[in-house]
């Protein structure tokens, strides 16, 4: 036995010292073109212990296995290896940041190479959003590109409000939206998430300005996703995810409030027994006032339906939001085209009870070639529609913090506590979710544009773009009748309101690339014709017999009649042009020109012209085995707003 003993412990005290032993771990570091990295930090994860790579990117360093060795170098993307039983002589490659400058972004009625753009453009990394659930893409982007404040209501509802580089004037200050080279001003929400491929965000006049008068408060251009060449795949994607308040406002209970009222009255030199509602027992010790206990009545108010009660109003209103996101994706990509069908749902239940948005999206693309790959046809559209909870968040919010907690939630007799007498006139919160969870806001959006692309010669291009943006709201509300304490309206109402609004864009463009040696030459000219309508209507009537959602329509109502709606129209001709110039990858000049001719403008005056230029100098820093670039920019353009509300 002691034998089989020594044994197990002679076995134990190997196996500790094969696993914990210490050992060399050489290697060497390149870029993606092989070429080796010198000062490459290497650290051992979770300790202090760290070396450098030599001339010749080769390094040296003592670790265990299971641990791992983390390679930190300017311009590229660290990379964190495990140490294993076999790790000896590594050869570990880094994702050096300058070969992403060749990725091609749009940028405005073209695409160009991230290292040829000399304006303030962002290129927002799609893949590290996607995984955050969002009603609107633009919520997930807080944070994330420099310059560019969003803020939202914290709804379900997903509207956000976007600045981009501050507020630039009194009126309208929204970006412009281009989505799939349609230029819209409504935002994404209408959007799933999942079917965006890349998002830019043009900041400055020089980057804006090829879009006119409508992009004086900066653009966003999203790009959708298309099915890759030579891939046939069905994508799925489920998520559920709970959210709730980061933290919980503590307010007063009664006894609290009661307490500070009778100290607010004393500080007064007042009775403080003069209070409507609470009552103590408290005397004054040789002037310094001691309370002994608030006294509570049975009822709050003089007809003793509400009992004095302890409710904590926020409790009442909020709950876990439940947010859910589904979509599919069928794309099929050949040699001559391919196409993209993707269907989306997304709900998400408001951390107040009763909100709640739900949005069902569809989206079809596709794109074939002909004539030898010269002619490009193809098409991107998209339905959309998103049904809201109209209930009044904001408000319920408030008057759960501000609402006495003696009130109770209800009366004896099942009605609605509220204020009494020597209270301030703060509304139910629980009353304004129930009376309003009925009510909804429906939205539908149809957008898309279909286009063709054909190569006159080689590096000289003819595009033809057709876009469409249709979308319409309805919404019918039931205003019930109440008594909440000594407020009260004894009048129901029912409204109804429904808006459209439709958009035709036209854009003609061609476009030359040629390259000589060391210069590089890019020439863009394009017409855009862009045609506005709107229209809106609404009505309301009250005396309706019954406070029932499927009955309260305008025929039930019987008295105060009232009706009204407008409408609207403009148009948009534009001419613009672009070169970008470049010489051997260092030297870059850009210059851009838009007339706009806007119905909008006076009668004399119907005309603005847009220049911008800019100009940049690329160093790049460091021999060929350390090299990192630093672009010298500087741009300049005129911008102004035509546009003060939705449309273009």
């Amino acid at each position: 036995m002691r034998k089989i003993f020594l044994t197990w412990l002679l076995a134990c005290m190997v196996t500790g010292l094969v696993f914990g032993q210490t050992r060399l771990i050489t290697g060497v570091v390149t870029d993606n073109e092989s070429v080796p990295l010198e000062a490459v930090t290497i650290v051992i994860v979770g300790s202090q212990k760290k070396v450098t790579t030599d001339a010749n990117g080769s390094f040296r360093i003592d670790a265990s296995t299971g641990q791992s060795l983390r390679f930190i170098y300017i311009g590229a993307e660290p990379l964190t290896i495990p140490i294993t039983a076999e790790s000896t002589n590594l050869k570990v490659k880094l994702d050096i940041a300058i070969n992403k400058l060749n990725e091609v972004v749009v940028t405005g009625y073209q695409k160009e190479r991230k290292k040829d753009i000399t304006g303030a453009v962002n290129v927002v990394d799609v893949s590290k959003i996607r995984d955050i659930p969002s009603g609107n893409a633009v919520k997930s982007l807080q944070g994330r590109v420099p310059g560019v404040l969003i803020t939202t209501d914290g709804s379900p509802t997903g509207q956000a409000t976007v600045r981009i580089r501050g507020i630039g004037t009194l009126g309208n200050n929204d970006p412009l939206y281009v989505i799939d080279g349609v230029p819209t001003k409504n935002g994404l929400e209408q959007l799933n998430q999942n079917d965006i491929e890349s998002i830019q965000v043009l900041k400055d006049a020089s980057s804006a300005t090829i879009y006119g008068s409508r992009a004086a408060n900066g653009v966003i251009i999203i790009t959708t996703k298309k099915a890759k060449k030579g891939y046939s795949k069905i994508d799925f994607n489920a998520s559920t995810s709970i959210q709730n308040y980061a933290t919980k406002l503590k307010t007063l209970n009664a006894e609290e409030r009661g307490r500070a009222y009778w100290q607010a009255a004393v500080n007064d030199k007042a009775n403080p027994n003069n209070n409507q509602i609470y009552q103590y027992d408290w005397n004054n010790n040789f002037n310094n006032p001691v309370l002994n206990s608030v006294i509570f009545p049975e009822y709050i108010d003089a007809a003793k339906t509400m009992k004095a009660a302890d409710t904590y109003w926020f409790d009442e209103i909020a709950q876990n939001s439940i947010i859910q996101s589904y979509d599919a994706a069928l794309s099929n990509g050949g040699e001559k085209g391919n196409s993209l069908f993707s269907l989306g749902y997304y709900d998400n239940k408001g951390i107040v009870k009763g909100s709640q948005s739900q949005k069902y999206t569809a989206r079809f693309n596709s794109d074939y070639n002909y004539l030898d790959n010269k002619l490009k046809i193809g098409e991107n559209f998209s339905a959309s529609y998103i049904r809201n909870a109209q209930i009044p968040a904001s408000d319920i919010l408030f008057a759960s913090l501000v609402q006495q907690p003696v009130v109770p939630v209800y009366t004896v007799n099942g009605g609605w506590g509220g204020p009494a007498a020597g209270m301030t006139d703060r509304q139910n919160p629980v009353r304004l979710i129930e009376d309003n969870k009925q009510n909804t806001y429906n939205f539908y959006r149809f957008f898309g544009n279909a286009y063709a692309d054909y190569q006159i010669i080689p590096g000289l291009n003819f595009r033809t773009n057709f876009g469409v943006d249709y979308n319409g709201s309805y919404q019918r509300l039931l205003k019930k009748s109440y008594v909440s304490g000594f407020l009260a309206d004894p009048a129901n109402q029912v409204s109804n309101s429904q808006t459209y609004q439709g958009n035709i864009i036209w854009q003609n463009t061609l476009n030359y690339k040629i390259t000589r040696d060391k210069h590089n030459l890019e020439v863009l000219a394009g017409q855009e014709y862009i045609k506005n309508i709107s229209q809106e209507f609404s009505a309301s009537r009250q005396g309706l017999a019954l406070e029932n959602i499927d009955y309260a329509y305008l025929n039930a109502g019987t008295t105060n009649t009232l009706n009204g709606g407008s409408g609207a129209g403009n148009r948009l001709l534009s001419y613009f042009g672009k070169v970008n110039y470049s010489y051997n990858d260092r030297y870059i000049a850009s210059v851009t020109l838009r007339r706009d001719g806007s119905s909008r403008f006076g009668a004399n005056n119907q005309y603005g012209i847009f220049p911008a230029a800019s100009i940049g100098w690329r160093i790049v820093v460091g021999s060929s085995a350390w090299r990192f670039p630093v672009c010298l920019l500087n741009s300049n353009g005129i911008l102004f707003l035509i546009s003060s509300g939705k449309g273009s």
